[in-house]
């Protein structure tokens, strides 16, 4: 009488199991451990009268108040190592958002050759606030700015930012962006430091490009200053002295920095670009996600329905090259289900409508170079 029916801390009165509760639901923090000494030192319970630590914790488990463990899983990139030659590494990052007089907030991405120390990329980025990022298509356009005038490179070094991977998931899964530059050839390395070690040849470069094209100087459009941070990153790369390259501008000692001979253009894009550098990729992923009560899972912002999956339970995803197939695993490495993976075309990932993808590209490109205010 005045028991649960089931469960865990089902064969304890159900006042002690409330109090329980209530003491875990006041204190997000506290433990198994911490409750049953509460429980003894602020309510005179004895230890006869309640539960175990390991059944404390069971409970609080069972009824949601501690998140179940996700495995890190394994997201197939390459580690950022010390280059040997030009545009085999650059460094990119988007300057925090500031406000340039007569157009407003601006976010510049930044890209630059990691052993020339050429300046590849500078795109300013108008934003609404000094708190808003670039999003998805921003740091494609300036990607493919970058490659036009430089060629593309061999691998590209960021931090964790959400545009790149799922950086909210314990398990990451890429995002969009990282598999449309992995299809192109180009591969991601992460950084492992925090700012504002995280990437000290970007970092500055930033105030560089602002001190060189923005502080003090006022613009009537946006692509007055496109066309002014251009000018003055051409400046840098062929005439100004580098401290680290013997005083010599980054062209000057590295002649071979102006192309890295990879050619590319919005043109050739689809050409380009091999959906099979993507399966290679995820072959040797592998990913775990947490089942809803309705029976499915989100990776890479995709929703995919199990019909044999326990809601609340965890499963492992790998993927099948052979099927181009999601494999599903439950916890007792039981298959549960195969599914085809989503978002894996050449359309999606450039964005584009199916038809027409080197006509709108190409004419995307033209905006850029041409628009008065921002396109994007």
């Amino acid at each position: 009488m005045g028991r649960p029916k089931k469960g865990s801390l089902s064969t304890y009165p159900k006042f002690v199991v409330e109090k329980i509760n209530e003491l875990r639901g006041d204190n997000e923090g506290w433990g198994a451990i911490t409750i049953l000494v509460e429980l003894k030192e602020e309510y005179n319970y004895f230890e006869s009268d309640i539960p175990s630590a390991n059944s404390v914790h069971r409970y609080l488990k069972q009824e949601g108040f501690i998140k179940p463990y996700i495995p890190p899983g394994v997201l197939p990139t390459k580690t950022c190592k010390e280059v040997k030659e030009v545009h085999q590494l650059w460094e990119m990052d988007a300057q925090g958002a500031t406000k340039v007089s007569g157009i407003g907030y601006q976010a510049t991405i930044n890209m630059k050759d990691s052993l020339s120390k050429k300046y590849c990329m500078s795109f300013p980025v108008a934003v609404k606030n000094g708190s808003t990022q670039p999003r998805t298509i921003h740091y494609k356009w300036a990607f493919r700015l970058a490659f036009i005038e430089s060629g593309l490179p061999g691998m590209v070094q960021v931090d964790k930012d959400s545009v790149f991977i799922e950086n909210a998931s314990k398990s990451p899964y890429p995002s969009r962006l990282h598999l449309w530059l992995i299809s192109l050839g180009v591969d991601l390395c992460f950084i492992n430091v925090r700012p504002p070690q995280k990437q000290a040849m970007v970092e500055r470069s930033h105030q560089t490009i602002e001190r060189q094209a923005v502080k003090g100087k006022h613009f009537d459009t946006w692509s007055a200053l496109f066309k002014n941070m251009n000018k003055r990153r051409k400046r840098l790369n062929e005439k100004y002295p580098s401290r680290s390259l013997g005083r010599k501008a980054p062209l000057e000692a590295y002649p071979k920095a102006k192309h890295s001979g990879r050619i590319y253009s919005p043109k050739k894009e689809y050409i380009l670009m091999d959906l099979n550098r993507i399966y290679d990729f995820l072959t040797e992923g592998k990913w775990y996600r947490l089942v809803s009560s309705s029976r499915t899972i989100s990776l890479g912002n995709q929703s995919y329905y199990l019909k044999h999956a326990t809601p609340k339970s965890q499963i492992q995803i790998t993927f099948d090259k052979e099927t181009k197939h999601l494999v599903f695993h439950d916890i007792n490495e039981k298959m549960i289900a195969q599914k085809p993976v989503k978002g894996i075309s050449k359309e999606n990932l450039m964005e584009v409508k199916s038809g027409s993808t080197t006509r709108e590209l190409n004419s995307m490109y033209q905006t850029i170079i041409s628009a008065t205010d921002f396109p994007l």
